[in-house]
């Protein structure tokens, strides 16, 4: 109740005032000149980044290779016998690998679809109910994964819909969790495009589905695409209703590396770590690899 007090306090302080991109371009970042001072900034930089970012990475990558984890490796003593553990012996991590992709795969999809057609129906206030659509959408923020997933499983486990036991219930509950912060996403993409870009093509001729195409979604590109990775990584990490929801068949990483500290294994949690870690770096260098520039959308309309 008070995250969605908060929420609607937001929302009445806010509501009438907002910005947009008439261009569709956005300005280059101003350089500013550090002469000597850019290596004292640098140093700064790789400071602050040290504790949170450095030295976790630097823990698991020795736990990894260390036959004690809690010992630093050197070159005589570093051994692949955690890797060979964790991906040949182990049996639970492939089935715990692939359901965690598909399920991120899926999630990210579904849910990057989902929140943008709310999104557009919000801001450009295409049905009478855009209020409640928009409060639906935000609403899950205020609740716990964990409570969520005992609410999915005393609703899932009996007819008329018996999702428990499948990847059906788990792409539910990461669908319901992460919705709140990628509609909010979009729903701020989508301010910042000014409707008249699209009115201006509805004069031009163009149907409401040409105008979406040909002038709002590529001026949305970059934001769908941050969101879609911005879900992705969230199903890769998220534990609190997976925990409640999973079962042998349906394990995710996130739940076996909860499994493993609760036996103490160290070296094998650091080795699942680097593998999302793995995982995770080569879907954002992917998704670095598609053009993001939307810029021809002003083009597009100025040629009709």
């Amino acid at each position: 109740m008070l995250t969605i007090l908060l929420l609607q306090g937001q929302k009445a302080l806010l509501g009438r005032r907002g910005y947009s991109v008439i261009g569709g371009k956005y300005g280059a970042p101003r350089r500013v000149e550090l002469r000597g001072w850019r290596w004292a900034a640098l140093g700064f930089c790789l400071l602050v980044l040290l504790n949170p970012v450095f030295l976790p990475y630097l823990a698991l990558l020795n736990a990894a290779f260390s036959p004690n984890a809690t010992t630093l490796v050197t070159p005589s003593t570093a051994t692949l016998h955690n890797i060979v553990f964790v991906f040949t012996e182990l049996s639970s991590t492939q089935l715990a690998l692939k359901n965690t992709v598909i399920l991120g795969t899926a999630t990210a999809t579904i849910g990057t679809l989902l929140a943008l057609v709310i999104a557009y129906v919000t801001t450009r206030k295409v049905i009478a109910g855009h209020r409640i659509l928009g409060f639906l959408a935000t609403a899950p923020v205020a609740v716990p994964g964990i409570v969520l997933g005992v609410g999915l499983f005393l609703s899932y486990t009996r007819p008329p819909f018996v999702l428990y036991g499948t990847l059906w219930i788990l792409l539910l509950a990461f669908l319901t969790i992460n919705l709140p912060s990628a509609y909010q996403q979009l729903q701020a993409a989508f301010t910042t495009i000014h409707p008249e870009l699209e009115e201006a093509s509805r004069i031009l001729g163009a149907t409401r589905l040409q105008a979406l195409r040909q002038i709002t979604a590529p001026l949305l590109r970059t934001g769908v695409i941050a969101t879609w990775c911005f879900i992705f990584i969230g199903v890769m990490r998220e534990l609190s209703a997976a925990i409640v929801l999973f079962t042998s068949q349906t394990k995710v990483l996130s739940v076996l590396i909860y499994d493993l500290n609760e036996g103490g294994d160290l070296a094998a949690i650091a080795v699942l770590g680097i593998a999302m870690l793995v995982i995770t770096f080569a879907v954002v260098l992917a998704v670095n690899q598609i053009p993001m520039s939307g810029g021809n959308a002003g083009a597009k309309l100025r040629n009709g």
